[in-house]
């Protein structure tokens, strides 16, 4: 009878097996971790885009509540124009206290470059030149414009030099989506009805040095205005002179302005020459 005999397992083999089991289980333990990275970006992808659809949509809703008629800012004349002087910011030279959208004549099908806006004029013997500015703060040629002439234009209406006229138009709205030209033109008019022409001229460069960034949001605009004096807060959440943006805005189209910067300086519009030139010139015919 053959003796029978018993093979030890060699302990090389379970190492082995081991090894092979911790692998398998690290690549599990990866491929998991993974997954879920990809799934918690994914969700996190999701809730942004859902975000930004209620952003669209709320600012969608909030345009299309925009009222027609509206007060106009006591920093602002009928025509929507902010006025700065030596003196600082005139109010109360509006002839109405409300203006309505339903009464500004549509646009032509082919603007008049010859049209001259209603109160753009020139002054008298004597006094100072008038300089009538139609701007949009999304527009980047407004900015450029900004940040070449803001010294001069201050120089200039600090030594009474000139009388500086803001409207602020919202042609570009449709380049965001939260209507980010209206709510910075409505934002200048509070920080006008509070502030000096000095902090005025501040604001409208500081929103300008942020053009390009796709838009400031109202906590923004609240926070630079804070700086220059002014709580507007209360103005933007009611949306209280959107109606008047809307209406300068229009009225604007229907009569020759057609894109931004568009520049009057005693009653002419500025063409192709430089605006520094042309300002020196007039300044210099009336002394």
């Amino acid at each position: 009878m053959a003796a029978s005999s018993s093979t030890t397992p060699d302990p090389r083999n379970r190492d082995a097996a081991r090894e092979r089991a911790r692998q398998v289980a690290d690549q599990h333990a990866r491929q998991d971790k993974r997954s879920r990275r990809i799934l918690q970006l994914g969700i996190l992808a999701l809730v942004l885009v859902i975000v930004a659809v209620i952003g669209v949509v709320v600012a969608q809703n909030r345009a299309q509540q925009i009222p027609e008629a509206g007060p106009v800012p006591a920093s602002a004349n009928q025509w929507g124009g902010t006025v700065l002087t030596a003196d600082g910011i005139r109010t109360g030279e509006s002839e109405v206290e409300e203006r309505d959208l339903a009464e500004v004549p549509e646009a032509p099908e082919t603007p008049d470059d010859s049209a001259v806006p209603p109160g753009v004029e020139a002054s008298g013997d004597g006094e100072p030149v008038q300089v009538v500015i139609f701007q949009d703060f999304e527009c980047v040629h407004c900015a450029d414009f900004e940040a070449e002439n803001a010294d001069a234009l201050e120089k200039a209406v600090t030594s009474g030099d000139i009388v500086l006229e803001y409207r602020n138009l919202n042609f570009l709205d449709r380049s965001t989506p939260t209507q980010y030209s209206s709510r910075a033109a409505a934002a200048a008019y509070e920080v006008g009805n509070q502030s000096s022409a000095e902090q005025y001229l501040a604001f409208v460069e500081e929103v300008f040095s942020h053009q390009g960034t796709g838009g400031l949001d109202d906590e923004q605009l609240v926070e630079i205005a804070s700086s220059h004096g002014a709580d507007i807060a209360g103005a933007l959440e009611e949306d209280t002179w959107r109606p008047m943006v809307n209406v300068v805005s229009q009225e604007s189209l229907a009569n020759g302005v057609s894109g931004t910067p568009t520049v009057f300086i005693d009653g002419e519009r500025l063409g192709n020459e430089a605006f520094q030139e042309a300002l020196d010139a007039a300044v210099e015919a009336k002394e």
